[in-house]
């Protein structure tokens, strides 16, 4: 059985694409899983998570369960019909969670190519890629101020907005596609105009995509309840 893993972050976001995307797994014969933290319903031995959140990820796998990504399952559906987006420009930025994840890396590029989608790729990427938003960056602008590349939100406000301002100033003014809520968020908290991949497989317009990232803003000023209601381990 296949078990879709919903991204929370992500239904938080743009609720819409959320919806389409559970709408998808049920029509493909897949069973829609609660947030991962919460989920109490085991997956077997025969069972596979589809995920595109690398939390989700990280979680399953830690249960030991088997998953493969909604990008790889995507881009192997033969009847999926894609957007097509008029050889748009975009920057992509790999994600540095899914550094190990070659397939991931393939599955992207494939979708975006199925859109018409044209893409500039950073001196970093792929396995090399140097980005997560405030969760990692590797820069050595600012080491004198910050000791470590890993949890940047841990040095303070301000100092956050500088390193992820920093990244967006490598786009060199051009929109950036991500395939990772973090990834997303940091752009945003640069200066930037992210694009995330599951919006433009959904078929969002450039309305929708500017409500998305409207959206997001507002989220981001503030706490995310989920971290209250974990259990403390």
């Amino acid at each position: 059985m296949l078990y879709c893993q919903p991204s929370c972050s992500f239904t938080a976001m743009d609720p819409q694409s959320a919806k389409w995307i559970r709408e998808y797994a049920i029509q493909k014969g897949m069973k829609v899983r609660a947030c991962c933290h919460f989920d109490k319903n085991a997956l077997e031995d025969e069972d596979t998570g589809l995920y595109f959140c690398q939390e989700c990820r990280n979680v399953m796998e830690g249960q030991s369960f088997h998953t493969k990504s909604l990008w790889q399952f995507i881009d192997e559906d033969p009847s999926f019909v894609f957007p097509d987006y008029a050889g748009s420009e975009y920057v992509l930025i790999d994600c540095w969670r899914d550094r190990e994840h070659p397939e991931i890396h393939s599955a992207v590029r494939s979708l975006l190519n199925k859109m018409n989608i044209r893409v500039t790729e950073p001196e970093k990427n792929r396995e090399n890629t140097d980005f997560c938003g405030t969760l990692h960056f590797e820069t050595e602008l600012y080491r004198d101020e910050v000791t470590s590349f890993d949890h940047l939100s841990h040095f303070g406000k301000e100092m956050e907005k500088k390193l992820m301002e920093e990244k967006v100033s490598q786009l060199r003014g051009m929109s950036a596609i991500t395939y990772c809520c973090r990834c997303y968020k940091g752009i945003i908290t640069g200066g930037g105009h992210p694009v995330h991949l599951m919006n433009l497989l959904a078929g969002g317009d450039e309305n929708h995509l500017n409500e998305v990232e409207d959206r997001t803003i507002e989220i981001m000023k503030k706490p995310d309840p989920r971290y209250a209601m974990r259990i403390k381990r």
